[in-house]
Parts: C-alpha cells; structure tokens; sequence
C-alpha cells in the first residue's frame, strides 16, 4: 500500500528554491539600498542624469520667456509630478522664488564649490520684466566667461577672491574660442550637477545648472534648479526602481525556467520509484521503470529492476520446488492410504483405534499437499491464466451452496454484473473466502458479498460478522503457512494457505485483495477488479 511522504521531495525543493529567491531578493534589496546610500552620484551618468536634464529643458525654457513673477508657480507645476521642493539660486545669491529656501549645510557646502558661467552682457535684450540698462561709455566690454567659486553672495557678483574691477575671479580663464561679433552665441546647455542623500531625515538632493539667458536677446545668467525629496525615487526622478523590479522579475522568472524542469525530472523519476516498489510490495515482479537516467536516481531505478527480476526468480523458484515436493510426495502418501486399507480388513480390534488416529493424519497430509498443489498452481498462474467476462454470480452461487450451507448470506448488487477474470480461480478465490468465514466464524456467521463500481473497477467485498482477526495480524493474512491463531489443531483445520491462494488467484485476475476488520466485528475481504 502507498504511503504518503511526510516531507515530500517536490515540497523540499520548493522550499529550496524559494530560499535561493529569497537570497535574489535580499541581494537585490541590498544592492538598491547601497546605491542610494552611496552611488547616487554615479547615477548622474545614467539615466537619472538624462531625467534631471529633461526636466531642467523644460524649466529653463519656460522661465526664460516668462516674468520673474512667474518663476515660482512654473518651478513648482515642473516638480509637482515627482513630489518634490525646488527653487532657483540665481546670479545674486538669491532664490527665484523670494524667499528663503532652507539647504542643509553640507549642500550649501556643496553649492559653494559649484562654478556658473556667464555669457557676455553685449548689447543684449533684457529678460521680460527687466529694466533697460543704458549702455556705458568708454571701449567695448570684453567677452567675459566666468565661474564662481561658490554661490553668489549679497552685494557682489562674483567670490570674494575677485579681483578689482574685473568680473572673471583671479586664475580663471574664458571656456572656449571667442565667438566672432555679430555670430549668434548658442544656448548653453542644461546639466546636472550632483544627486545626493544628506544623513539624518534630510531627504534627498539634486541640483541643475539652467541658463536662463538667449544669446543675443538677453544678458547672460545662470541658475541652479535646487531640487529636494524625502523619497529616494521622487516617483522615479532621481531612482527609478521599475527597471530593477523588471530585472529582478527577470532574474526570478529565468531561475524558475532553469529549475523548474530539473525538478520535475526529478520528482517524476522519485514517483516512478514509489509506484514501481509499491508494485513490488503487492506480488507484482514484471515491474519497469520508464526512463533512463544516468544519475544516482537512474542507478536506484536500475537496482529496483533487478531486484524485482531477483525476487522474482527466487519465488518462482520456490514454488516450483513446493509444487515438486507435493507431487512427490502424493504417489507415497497414495500407497501408505491403500496399505491402510489393507491393513483395516486384517488388523485386530483392539489396534483399529490406533490405525484410525494414523488414517486421519494421513488425510490431514493428503488435505495439505491438495492446498499446497493448488497454492503453487495459482501463484504461476498468472502465465497461463485465460481472462475473460464473467458474471460474478455464476461464481458466487455455486460457492455458497458448496461452502457455506445454512448461512444467511447477503447478496448486493452483485446481479447483473461480470468482471474479467480468471473464470477457475476467481471462483477457487471466492470459495476459499467463504470456507474460512463459515470454519471461523460458524453456522450462526452472517455474510454480506457486495459488488460495487468505481473508476472502470468492480469492488467485489465479503464481510463476515465472525470474531475477525487481530489489527497486528491483518499485515500478514497473505502470507504463506501463516495462521492469525498458531493452532494446529484438526479442530480449527486449515494449513495457512487458504488466503494466499485468494491473493495469487486475484493477482492473476490483473487485480488487487486487502482484508481489513468489520466494525463492530469480523473481517472484511476487499477485491478489486476489472470491470466490463
């Protein structure tokens, strides 16, 4: 009988793999969270850096065709998707927005060291909203491009190393060729500066250098588009987790691929196994396993094979020896009954008890070589036994009248209803389970045989309300020469085969037996077969 594993295989390897994707996940976990913590700077050269960009494109040129006034709500409306607080530092040290923008002490450190460019002032246009300034006398002012050493402070343009009279600070020089007069400057571009994480609950920080002047229309002027989140993705600004998420998924979706087949093979090959040793356990030798595997599990499927073709020569061996002996010893046992008879005519008196007591042992021999031949006979069987239709009353009838005379017996839904079967040993079967209920169970013993379908199969059962057999023994009720009660006795009679022959007789039916006990007493015979 099939037993169910209590840790399963398949629920070992599950747990397994669900341990390795664990281990995906916490490395995943790990890796983002050391990025944000540490590597954010290095994400300015990725993607973020192309996010920060775009939105400083947009920001810079709204603002430079827009008041001053402005400013402000076009900033906000810009990072209002992404959750953010924003402002602009401008040339003057001031913020766009007019008041105040609180920066922790290590970004306005880092502020600080950002250097601005500034276009030429030419003879530009003003930005919108701006006065008209009249140009100075005296020779033309020199391109200037310069960059201050930190954020412009109240009351001067440039740090505070600057030399007099000049707007460039001492050391720098102008970036790139002079552009010839008259040639329109371009746009300088829009580029992140840093992205950042301040320690303790400050957030998050980045900062974009914005030109805020059109070449030739306006004097020059830069910013830095100061951004701040509490979150580190800013919905996907500054870190965007989908891309991860996706690779992960990925990684997890490509090791169930990789696993996935391997275990199956396994535990496909670990059921074969189970199926094929039940199979053995039941009487069934001519057992094989499909598939040819060249691992461990294949040597085991291997091993199991040979063993069952083993088994299998040893009893069949056995029973040829046992159905030899039996026959060998019948022409002797037939001679010693005829002296017997010669024996009874010439004896005296006084000795014919004892020629009687040797008279019945010799019928007890003769009962066991009958079952012994008849055991053997059933159990090769199976090579010669010729399955066909057969109604299981023409089998049941016959057997009650011949075995069990006198008792009530209940017939259910056994008419009407055939088998394929061994048609001689089905019925030798059925006989040798009514001869044990009425020799145990006695004439007042009531039998119920009921027949019923399932799945293609009959279960053929005959219960009897006799006083049954002990739970230890019902595991070896099947067995050869064995008896529940260990009496020899001519009283109880039987040799131990009775049950053994209805096992071998079944399987050679292609069916199955179990006996199991009946509740509130006696034993209950349950054989399944194939239904027509």
């Amino acid at each position: 009988m099939s037993r169910r594993a209590r840790f399963p295989l398949l629920l070992k390897m599950a747990l397994w793999l669900s341990f390795h994707l664990v281990v995906l996940a916490a490395a995943f976990v790990i890796f983002v969270n050391w990025q944000l913590r540490v590597g954010l700077g290095s994400l300015i050269s990725g993607a973020a850096g192309d996010r920060l960009t775009t939105l400083g494109e947009g920001v810079a040129a709204e603002l430079r065709s827009a008041d001053r006034d402005d400013w402000k709500s076009i900033i906000d409306r810009h990072v209002e998707p992404y959750g953010l607080h924003a402002d602009v530092l401008l040339e003057g040290g001031d913020w766009a927005s007019g008041v105040d923008f609180k920066v922790p002490e290590v970004i306005h450190e880092r502020l600080a060291q950002i250097g601005e460019r500034a276009e030429p002032p030419g003879a530009a246009e003003p930005m919108p909203g701006e006065r008209r300034e009249r140009p100075r006398e005296g020779p033309p002012e020199r391109d200037v491009d310069f960059e201050r050493s930190g954020p412009p402070r109240p009351g001067g343009r440039a740090g505070p190393d600057a030399a007099p009279g000049s707007d460039r600070p001492p050391g720098e020089r102008r970036m790139g060729p002079r552009p010839r007069r008259g040639q329109p400057r371009a746009i300088p571009k829009v580029r992140p500066l840093f992205l950042t994480r301040v320690n303790g609950s400050m957030g998050y920080w980045a900062a974009i250098d914005l030109p805020l002047f059109t070449p030739g229309v306006s004097p020059p002027m830069h910013g830095l588009l100061v951004l701040h989140s509490d979150d580190p993705s800013a919905n996907g600004l500054f870190f965007d987790l989908k891309p991860w998420i996706y690779g992960g998924l990925a990684v997890l979706g490509l090791s169930l691929l990789i696993w996935a087949p391997f275990i199956a093979g396994i535990t496909r090959y670990s059921l074969r196994l189970a199926r094929a040793t039940d199979q053995i356990a039941d009487g069934d030798f001519g057992v094989r396993i499909r598939g040819r595997r060249r691992d461990e599990l294949g040597s085991i499927g291997r091993s199991i094979e040979h063993m069952a073709e083993r088994i299998e020569r040893l009893l069949t061996g056995q029973q040829r020896f046992l159905a030899d002996v039996a026959h060998e010893l019948c022409s002797p046992l037939a001679r010693i009954r005829t002296g017997l008879g010669v024996l009874e005519h010439s004896i005296a008196e006084d000795q014919k008890p004892r020629l009687e007591s040797i008279d019945e042992d010799v019928t007890e021999l003769s009962d066991l070589l009958s079952e012994l031949l008849a055991f053997t006979r059933a159990a090769t069987a199976p090579e010669s036994a010729v399955i066909e239709k057969v109604a299981l009353i023409d089998l049941i009838a016959p057997a009650i009248d011949r075995e069990a005379p006198g008792h009530q017996v209940d017939l259910r839904g056994v008419e009407g209803v055939s088998v394929m079967a061994d048609k001689r040993l089905l019925g030798r079967a059925i006989a040798n389970i009514l001869r044990n209920a009425h020799r145990h169970g006695g004439s007042e013993c009531r039998i119920t045989i009921t027949a019923r379908g399932r799945g293609g199969k009959i279960e053929l059962s005959i219960a009897d309300s006799g006083p049954g057999v002990a739970e230890e023994a019902l595991p070896h009720l099947f067995e050869p020469f064995y008896r529940p009660d260990q009496a020899r006795s001519r009283e109880a009679g039987g040799v131990g085969l009775g049950m053994s022959i209805v096992r071998s007789a079944v399987q050679a039916s292609k069916g199955t037996v179990e006996a199991y006990s009946a509740d509130p007493s006696g034993l209950v015979v349950l054989m399944t077969l194939k239904g027509v």
